[in-house]
């Protein structure tokens, strides 16, 4: 693979790891409003997540092609 592709692999994880912890937990470090029934808080943390996986799921394919191997 190309060193672009490692490269928007590993902004991606960073960008998504620093929402979660300083300074991304600082800015969404409240309880209201809620969203979903979630504190704010609660809710930025499964937010994040949810791009973490989306985000490397989409790596998956396109290094993988979606195949298996066998």
């Amino acid at each position: 693979m190309s060193k672009t592709y490692h490269f928007g692999v590993a902004l991606h994880f960073l960008v998504c790891v620093l929402a979660m912890i300083w300074p991304g937990a600082w800015i969404a470090n409240r309880i209201e409003p809620y969203v979903l029934g979630l504190p704010f808080f609660f809710f930025w943390y499964v937010l994040w997540m949810l791009v973490l996986f989306a985000g490397m799921w989409i790596a998956y394919v396109i290094r993988h092609g979606g195949q298996q191997n066998d």
